[in-house]
């Protein structure tokens, strides 16, 4: 029999334990034993259990919610109203809740793990757990990188006048704006070339050659999120507001500084924007998978990849497009006004690795035409690295003018069988890549407009159809598919809440939850349960992709911290539903 003191401080959390602090624990240990079917503790538990041997489950209202084993911990008032039953002949070391306060009190890791287990914190957890850290520049706003006070004119001010003022504050940039602050414009160094080139007079006016509108941000928002906007836009320089007055310049430069990490992927999203041709932009496709594993590797998480993939593919499918159209319309003419859509993951800007191709195309012009472009292009982003859709949900398939589209779904609404609900969950997420946007806003509209309780009660029944197993047998299970009955119920579920608020023009998961709050729909306690869940669900298969590996998780071969947080989210995730089933009166089905 291995000594208390070396089998438990291998234990997580008493491997934070200093030596003194463990010889403690070990000197006030008590050893229980139980026989098959004993009940352990029934309400709040008044002590931390370890289990030695055997086997222990835990019971809420008559269902078995987790279950205990070697090695495993429970007790100390974490779990409140239940009841722990030994499974199987089973040995206990128990240490009392005063000699475990003593250490709290102490041992500032330790008191930070008790306090995350007490408040369910997944996030925090498995960063404390695993020796992980939030970045630096990713917890950084925006108004933290700014290093000088912003340089600004008016509009009347002259080309001239504005160069000097650069010249005088040493910064590539002077901002114009109203007499309020307010900036309705930037003149930088770029724009001074082009004045040199095309100006006729020393005395033109500084908002003949400014952009504008110009591109903002509010000083508190994360930095991460000013770092997409000038890689998307192609950029150089980032106005900060506050409270939508002037507040401070930001350059690609200053944000880099910050963002090590992300160096190579800048250079290739620059890269791409200059690419001309279909190999060059299916070489750079294979540098960023590899730089986007390596990223990934370095630990950092899901909402920083996806946003960052998003924005690198969205640039990619308008390449491929401008690339195909320009030979296209060479050779069989014009072809009038279209949108090219994305869905489902690329839509709520949710993508990883393993992305394939779902697009539509909404157009005006020819259908035959229009509809041979789209195969074309489909053909073309899989030849740079993107793969069809084995559904087959591409562009080349759907392919209709507003008019037909609105048909389509009112019957998809009207005639609700199990293929047109499918059909609904498939393209509810729609997202304008390049084109004529208007049309996706006016089917939008429509959408929106034939959207009644009847359609939501069969989205809402589907979202809830898939149930992650039961969490007391989980570790039972060899194999676990984290797509499908982790985030697609959470994905699901979240997308009937917001279509039933009317939530339009927003697609992303974490955006609509947040927006459910802020309107009152859902409580800031299930939006940080399920955020959190989803976010540790998206970065286990992240991991299980950069490994090779899909979608399905071999569930024994997670650390004993992943295996606990596993359990705990897929329990929010049926909670979540359980929300769901009341809300739309779907809890004994349709």
């Amino acid at each position: 029999m291995l000594p208390p003191k070396e089998f438990i401080r291998k234990i997580k959390p008493f491997d934070l334990l200093s030596e003194e602090e463990i010889d403690f624990l070990v000197s006030k240990l008590d050893v229980e034993a139980f026989e098959e079917g004993e009940i352990i503790f029934s309400g709040t538990p008044k002590k931390l259990y370890i289990v030695f041997s055997g086997h222990v489950g835990l019971y809420k209202n008559g269902e078995l919610i987790e279950e205990f084993e070697k090695g495993d911990i429970f007790g100390l008032g974490i779990y409140e109203n239940s009841k722990a039953v030994a499974s199987s002949d089973t040995i206990c070391f128990t240490i009392k809740r005063d000699f475990i306060n003593r250490i709290v009190a102490e041992n500032a890791k330790f008191r930070d793990f008790i306090d995350k287990i007490m408040k369910r914190d997944l996030k925090g957890l498995i960063c404390l757990l695993e020796g992980r850290e939030l970045s630096d520049a990713l917890l950084m706003k925006v108004a933290d990188c700014i290093t000088k006070k912003p340089v600004f004119c008016d509009a009347y001010t002259t080309v001239r006048d504005a160069a000097l003022k650069m010249e005088m504050n040493g910064v590539g940039s002077i901002v114009v704006v109203k007499n309020d602050m307010t900036p309705i414009g930037i003149f930088t160094n770029r724009d001074l070339r082009k004045f040199v080139i095309h100006g006729t007079s020393k005395e033109e006016k500084v908002s003949a050659y400014m952009s504008s509108p110009v591109m903002s941000i509010e000083f508190d928002r994360p930095l991460f999120e000013a770092y997409q906007i000038l890689n998307s836009r192609r950029i150089n320089h980032l106005v900060i507001t506050r409270y939508g007055k002037l507040y401070g310049v930001i350059s690609v430069k200053d944000i880099m500084s910050q963002f090590e990490p992300f160096t190579s992927v800048s250079i290739l999203h620059r890269k791409l924007g200059k690419a001309t041709n279909l190999e060059e932009i299916r070489s750079i496709h294979e540098r960023i998978v590899e730089t986007i594993k390596n990223l990934s590797i370095r630990g950092i998480g899901f909402y920083e990849l996806s946003s960052l993939i998003s924005s690198f593919y969205d640039l990619l499918t308008e390449k491929v497009i401008e690339i195909t159209e320009k030979s296209f319309t060479k050779e069989f003419g014009e072809l009038g006004d279209y949108v090219w859509i994305n869905m489902g993951s690329s839509a709520r800007k949710e993508q990883i690795l393993a992305t394939d191709q779902d697009n539509m195309i909404i157009h005006s012009g020819n259908g035959e035409n229009i509809r041979e472009f789209a195969k074309i292009v489909n053909n073309n982003l899989e030849f740079v690295g993107i793969p069809k859709c084995s559904g087959g949900y591409m562009a080349m398939n759907w392919c209709m003018s507003v008019e037909e589209w609105k048909k389509k779904f009112e019957n998809w609404m009207t005639s609700l069988s199990p293929e047109n609900v499918r059909y609904l969950t498939v393209f509810l997420d729609l997202r304008a890549i390049y084109g004529k946007k208007d049309f996706l806003d006016e089917l939008i509209g429509f959408i929106h407009e034939k959207v009644n309780a009847q359609v939501l009660r069969y989205l809402a029944s589907d979202a809830v159809m898939l149930e992650p197993p039961k969490l007391g047998g989980i570790r039972g299970v060899e194999e676990f598919d984290l797509k499908k009955f982790g985030i697609y119920p959470i994905v699901n579920c979240t997308r009937v809440l917001a279509l039933e608020k009317k939530i339009v023009n927003i697609t992303n998961t974490r955006e609509r939850l947040m927006k459910l709050v802020e309107i009152g729909s859902l409580s800031e306690n299930v939006l940080k349960s399920v955020l959190d869940s989803y976010e540790f669900l998206q970065n286990l298969r992240l991991k299980n992709q950069v490994a090779g590996k899909g979608n399905v998780l071999n569930v024994k071969n997670l650390s004993r911290i992943n295996q606990f947080a596993l359990k705990d989210a897929l329990k929010i995730v049926q909670d979540f539903e359980k929300l769901v089933k009341g809300r739309f009166f779907v809890e004994g089905g349709l």
